[in-house]
């Protein structure tokens, strides 16, 4: 839309000249002011001649580009979100349980284990508190009770203070744990048989939670190299899209809820089948997301 703001009809008659389709203007013009121009352009961004190149100025479309198109990309983006954000909610509260439980209880004489060097590595042990407990201190309503009702406490025990830790800081802790052996015990419990496959895994769970939160884009996710492991049945690496980073949840609800794991696969194949019937969806989610109508 260039450095000035535009007036909605402006705004059609610039996708008009750039050689975008619109069969139904009032729609267009809702769909809008409801949404805005930015994030918009953001799911007709692929439809143009210059994607991926973010410098060029040419924003001229791919001929037959309609403004469904962007929508229908927009409406995938939003069904997924709300799929996915239910899903991972699980898998995160079953790591989180999992590891409090299991290292609360090999450690029973330090309950406050997040902040024990013998526990976790001293560099982490020692910054915890300045970076996680002290805000939670401030902030957080059941650890100030906590502290109200046992003033000599210096911690409250893991199995509360880290329910209100971030994912971030409970995969931190998982990979700071000085026990090689627990770490593995943890990593198998959830089918993964090498931690540091395990800790990727994780932080593909971390980073597409944050962009389901966020609001951000999923069509386009580009996650790290994920690791060779379960997700593809170990038979192969998992491309670095949206695909690849749907067989890690996969993989983690098929240990974790067989049940859960069977919704997810015919909750998706739903999804897909929905907006694999537009071609020019279709083809955003094959080539940039991986994904297959299958």
């Amino acid at each position: 839309m260039g450095r000035k703001a535009k007036l909605i009809d402006q705004q059609l008659d610039l996708l008009r000249k750039r050689g975008m389709l619109i069969s139904s203007p009032d729609k267009a013009s809702n769909a809008l002011l409801e949404i805005g121009w930015y994030r918009l352009s953001m799911y007709w961004f692929p439809f143009e001649r210059r994607y991926p190149d973010l410098l060029s100025e040419d924003h001229y479309f791919v001929p037959h580009t309609r403004f469904e198109d962007a929508m229908m990309l927009y409406a995938f983006d939003f069904k997924m979100r709300n799929l996915l954000i239910r899903m991972l909610e699980r898998i995160e509260t079953s790591f989180r349980t999992f590891l409090i439980y299991n290292v609360s209880n090999r450690y029973p004489e330090s309950p406050t284990w997040f902040a024990d060097e013998k526990v976790v590595g001293r560099g982490n042990a020692n910054a915890f508190e300045r970076t996680v407990y002290q805000p939670l201190r401030r902030l957080n309503a059941d650890i100030i009770l906590h502290h109200k009702r046992f003033p000599r406490d210096r911690f409250a025990p893991a199995w509360k203070t880290l329910e209100f830790a971030t994912l971030g800081t409970v995969i931190n802790l998982y990979s700071s744990l000085r026990s090689s052996n627990l770490r593995e015990e943890i990593s198998a419990h959830f089918g993964v048989r090498h931690p540091e496959v395990f800790e990727n895994y994780l932080d593909i769970v971390r980073d597409l939670r944050n962009i389901c939160a966020h609001g951000n884009l999923l069509y386009n996710f580009r996650p790290k190299q994920i690791m060779r492991g379960p997700a593809m049945g170990g038979t192969a690496t998992p491309p670095t899209n949206l695909y690849g980073a749907i067989t890690v949840i996969e993989h983690f609800l098929s240990v974790i809820s067989p049940r859960l794991h069977g919704e997810f696969r015919n909750e998706l194949s739903a999804i897909k089948k929905e907006f694999f019937k537009t071609e020019g969806t279709a083809r955003i989610l094959r080539k940039i997301s991986g994904l297959k109508n299958r």
